[in-house]
């Protein structure tokens, strides 16, 4: 391996390192942090580009304030060639290089090692080594990153059965994106609180959160009409530059293709792939229809559902099932899709303004998308396990979203519009009366938050600079 390499990536072990001051605090630090001092090997899964390196550089810097000895740290990156080589001859050659710099055996030490490795998806088949290394029960905390790898997805989810805990790194959400730009966010976790009580917030309680709110409106506003055109991923979010936040999504498109697919999807056929992936950007919100898909580039149906399954493993689109209480139902059922960053998903159609949503009619799918983004990247910080479906019955009475708990289901309406009309509302008074729930919200662009009360039941309108 290159030592140098190694030396500048562990700068720790000199006392060289040092954080940039201008890094931002992922939501999920504290929910790693706890997570540190588990047994199981963690993992950070996600986009190419959405600061998993850096965030591990986070957590070491946690670390090191916490009086971890700099020498009970390594950290390793498989974008080291060097290294690869090394390891490709022999997995075994791992433990052998850190016993040099440690200076003893491992299994003889009494402290516990923290073993950060990124970029894991460069070595196929590390993962189940480091499976059999767990499981000789070493004194090693492993934590390992990978990103837009359909094996590694895989890797992890069957090989380190049991033995993992996984968080995702997602684009920025909204106060991550304000703390880049060196605004305090609004803390907005509370409204997801008050929606799953048992009761809900009553009028005063919403008008209170509303005025906390409403000196970050402007902000919000402007930094979610960004993130409608370019998206999340850090550095595109983080610059103002226009022209180099395009410059960055199509540079990422083409690496996409050339570095992550390229082994997955013969050469001739990545125009294909490409195609595929530009028909789903412009159906974001629509139910996936593979035949109709299929029949407009004159491939088979299996094409176009191979490849849709790709794009969800590599973490570029994101599947709604449909809610039932039948769990087979959820599944054999179709989805709805989403792109988990709008910036890719626009790139790819050559859009770079909200005028040209508006003049193509895209403005309210794009709308969905970002709202349905925004409670992926929440509801992870609440204290509620949930899941997010959609609902449609055979009658074509449907919600957007529902937000599946143990304990109950929110349904979700999402309108682009300015205005409220009844229309809005229907379906979530008809699921509210099957599903015998109390509470649906709808989210739009109206200025105030209200709350229609009908038949025991609460339906919350909610200005999207809310939630």
């Amino acid at each position: 391996m290159d030592e140098r390499l190694f030396a500048s990536f562990n700068a720790w072990k000199t006392g060289k390192f040092k954080l940039s001051d201008d890094i931002v605090e992922r939501d999920i630090h504290q929910k790693a942090v706890r997570l540190l001092k588990e047994k199981e090997i963690l993992t950070f899964l996600g986009l190419r580009q959405t600061g998993k390196s850096t965030f591990a550089f986070q957590l070491i810097h946690h670390l090191l304030k916490e009086g971890i000895a700099p020498e009970d740290i390594f950290y390793f990156t498989f974008d080291d060639l060097s290294l690869r080589n090394d390891l490709s001859a022999s997995f075994g050659n791992f433990l052998k290089i850190m016993e040099r710099f440690l200076g003893e055996e491992i299994e003889d030490r009494k402290r516990l090692l923290y073993v950060f490795i990124d970029e894991v998806q460069k070595l196929p088949g590390f993962v189940e080594y480091i499976k059999t290394l767990y499981d000789l029960k070493l004194p090693v905390k492993w934590i390992l990153t990978g990103s837009s790898s359909l094996e590694l997805k895989v890797q992890v989810k069957e090989s380190l059965a049991g033995r993992v805990l996984s968080l995702s790194v997602q684009p920025f959400s909204e106060a991550e994106i304000f703390k880049g730009h060196g605004f305090t966010p609004p803390d907005k976790k509370y409204m997801w609180d008050f929606l799953f009580g048992k009761t809900g917030p009553d009028i005063n309680a919403l008008r209170k959160y509303q005025a906390a709110v409403m000196p970050h409106k402007q902000n919000i506003r402007k930094y979610f009409e960004e993130c409608l055109i370019f998206g999340g991923l850090p550095a595109v979010a983080l610059t103002t530059d226009r022209e180099k936040k395009q410059m960055l999504l199509n540079n990422y498109r083409d690496t996409y293709l050339e570095q992550d697919i390229r082994n997955l999807v013969k050469e001739d056929k990545l125009w294909v792939y490409h195609k595929v992936m530009e028909l789903l950007a412009s159906r974001v919100g629509d139910l996936l229809n593979y035949s109709n898909i299929a029949s407009q580039i004159e491939v088979t149906v299996d094409t176009v559902k191979r490849y849709s399954m790709l794009l969800e493993k590599t973490f570029i689109l994101k599947n709604l099932t449909t809610y039932s209480k039948n769990v087979k139902s959820e599944i054999l059922k179709t989805p709805k899709i989403y792109f988990v960053d709008l910036g890719i998903r626009n790139s790819l159609l050559g859009l770079t303004s909200i005028s040209q949503l508006e003049k193509l009619n895209q403005y309210g799918m794009v709308f969905e998308n970002a709202i349905v983004d925004r409670l992926y990247a929440t509801l992870p910080l609440t204290r509620h396990e949930a899941r997010l479906h959609y609902w449609r019955t055979k009658a074509k009475e449907e919600v957007d979203i529902v937000i599946y708990t143990p304990d109950r289901l929110l349904p979700i309406e999402v309108k682009s519009d300015k205005k409220i009309q009844a229309r809005h509302l229907k379906g979530l008074k008809s699921f509210l009366k099957k599903e015998k729930e109390k509470i649906g919200v709808l989210i739009g662009r109206f200025e105030d938050a209200q709350i229609l009360e009908e038949d025991k039941t609460k339906i919350y309108l909610l200005p999207y600079w809310m939630i």
